[in-house]
């Protein structure tokens, strides 16, 4: 397949330019002369008839969805709200991409599986069983990308990046979470039995542009900095790294408040792609340069 980035007067669509991920999209691609970049400000992509009304006077080639519901806990409480954003506007926007023949990137995550394999971690072939219902609303949005020709998946896990995420009550991700309640207590409690690969967006972002410029063919990828962790020892590595002489207690999920039921170890195995770097050198390198 084409590079799909070498034409200068195809125009790319990048929605949810504002989020954590968004962002960093708009700053691998800002060289790209069709760049356009939306957010909630421009178009409601849950709105139908507004969605396949702008997306067809933009005539777009690609389109990559940066948007999404992403409050786990809220999503247990408010079904509306998450299936709204994570699976009826992904159908709008395969609506559109069909009507134009246009690319369609969209984004998932590890909350498709129940995290409760054995085995090393689940590969692009795996079969998706949600443990909740964010997880269920995200399932429900990756068939309409599944069933559309000209549709990437990419599945990612445990983001953290440079602007705070839109949407959360807090905004902040795990790295700046534990930074702020390390400068507000002494003592520390950090799951030790949920394990994942924690991924920088600018690292993913990256990753996007090489997918879409090599003549990768559509279809499902895991797309997530590599070497499995535990937020403890993510959590640990942050504290070494910058030197934090708080004291850091491991505590089992049991032991830990939370109404989600969330996956222990729902690890994304990349078989498709070149792997990323380690996750290490990825959250070194965001601490130096954003924290």
């Amino acid at each position: 397949m084409q590079n799909l980035l070498n034409k200068p007067n195809d125009k790319v669509l990048l929605l949810g330019v504002l989020g954590m991920l968004g962002s960093d999209l708009a700053l691998v691609l800002a060289d790209l002369p069709g760049l356009v970049l939306w957010d909630k400000e421009q178009i409601d992509v849950t709105n139908q008839a507004e969605v396949l009304l702008k997306i067809k006077e933009l005539k777009p080639k690609i389109i990559i969805n940066a948007t999404g519901y992403t409050d786990v806990l809220g999503a247990e409480d408010n079904h509306t709200a998450a299936d709204s954003l994570n699976d009826r506007a992904v159908g709008y926007l395969a609506d559109s991409a069909k009507l134009l023949d246009a690319w369609l990137v969209h984004f998932s995550t590890e909350y498709v599986f129940d995290g409760l394999t054995e085995a090393a971690g689940y590969d692009e072939s795996a079969r998706p069983k949600p443990l909740n219902y964010y997880g269920q609303s995200k399932m429900a949005g990756e068939k309409h990308i599944l069933n559309y020709q000209n549709g990437f998946l990419i599945r990612t896990s445990w983001l953290y990046g440079r602007t705070p995420q839109r949407g959360k009550p807090r905004g902040l991700n795990f790295i700046a979470t534990i930074l702020q309640k390390a400068q507000q207590q002494k003592n520390l409690q950090v799951v030790n039995d949920q394990f994942g690969k924690p991924t920088y967006t600018v690292d993913l972002a990256n990753a996007v542009r090489k997918l879409l410029s090599n003549g990768y063919e559509p279809g499902i990828y895991h797309l997530v900095n590599e070497q499995a962790t535990s937020w403890y020892e993510l959590a640990r590595e942050i504290g070494r790294l910058r030197g934090l002489k708080n004291s850091l207690q491991p505590v089992a999920s049991a032991d830990y408040p939370d109404l989600v039921v969330r996956p222990k170890k729902a690890i994304l195995l990349n078989t498709k792609f070149p792997h990323l770097r380690p996750w290490q050198e990825a959250v070194k390198e965001y601490l130096q340069t954003t924290l």
